[in-house]
């Protein structure tokens, strides 16, 4: 396993990792809660380096057609070109008249990083949660704004929590970066009972997908030109958040956002 001093001389660019750390929690039993038939249970603590390696682990009993599952998954990946954050989690619990069947997982994760210039990022990202799964994700800036206990407002806040029906949503999201000092969190859970109609399989998962693109990519296609201007022009003056182009995440769009999109002209 690469140590964190080998990690950053290879990236270089983008991000570069701190700090990481989170738990893992992975349960499944069946049979009498009291006196069961399988119960199996396992948590994993970890650091930077397993984070960026990737952490699983499950949770299984099987019994013929009787069935109590649950997997958890999180990593960050990091690459010169961009990131990857995902976590991972689910479940399931098949039991019978006779066979209660559970299942749960949890992840709790979170990595620190640090960026010494400004980044835009194109960022592809789904969310998916069935049954008793949760999921969330959030990106933010460390570190006050405006003076003390005025924190910086995340870029990407984002979680869904369903109830039987599935609940799936995805988009793309052009994000300034300024530089400094960068949280990734993300957190998972879900339930499956085997008693209970629409809650014998759940889900819970996410991936946010960044691409670094040129500081003067409004729209974060990979090219900058007539478009990119246009939006400039297009939303001059006051934007409040999300604006894309307000290049340089003053809350303005003018004549820095314009000549930014003419210096990284392509």
């Amino acid at each position: 396993m690469l140590s964190t001093a080998v990690i950053l001389a290879l990236l270089g660019t983008g991000l570069e990792p701190l700090s990481g750390s989170g738990n893992t929690y992975v349960f499944a039993t069946m049979g009498p809660w009291s006196d069961p038939d399988c119960r199996e249970t396992n948590s994993i603590d970890f650091e930077l380096e397993a984070f960026l390696a990737g952490v699983s682990d499950e949770a299984i009993c099987i019994d013929g057609g009787l069935d109590a599952t649950s997997f958890a998954d999180t990593r960050v990946e990091l690459h010169e070109d961009g990131f990857i954050a995902r976590v991972n989690g689910w479940g399931e619990a098949i039991g019978d008249e006779t066979t209660d069947a559970f299942s749960r997982h949890d992840v709790n994760s979170s990595m620190e990083l640090a960026t010494d210039s400004d980044l835009r990022i194109h960022v592809s990202w789904f969310v998916f949660a069935a049954g008793l799964g949760n999921v969330m994700i959030d990106v933010h800036r460390l570190g006050d704004i405006g003076g003390p206990n005025d924190p910086s407002p995340p870029i990407i806040d984002r979680s869904v929590g369903s109830y039987i029906d599935p609940i799936s949503l995805n988009g793309v999201d052009v994000l300034f970066m300024p530089a400094g000092r960068w949280r990734i969190g993300m957190y998972s859970t879900h339930q499956s009972m085997g008693t209970k109609e629409g809650f014998t399989h759940s889900f819970a998962r996410t991936t946010h997908t960044a691409t670094y693109v040129a500081l003067g990519d409004v729209d974060g296609d990979g090219q900058v030109g007539v478009n990119d201007l246009l939006e400039v022009i297009g939303s001059w003056g006051p934007c409040s958040e999300p604006c894309r182009a307000d290049l340089d995440g003053d809350g303005q769009v003018g004549v820095t956002d314009l000549l930014r999109v003419i210096s990284d002209w392509n």
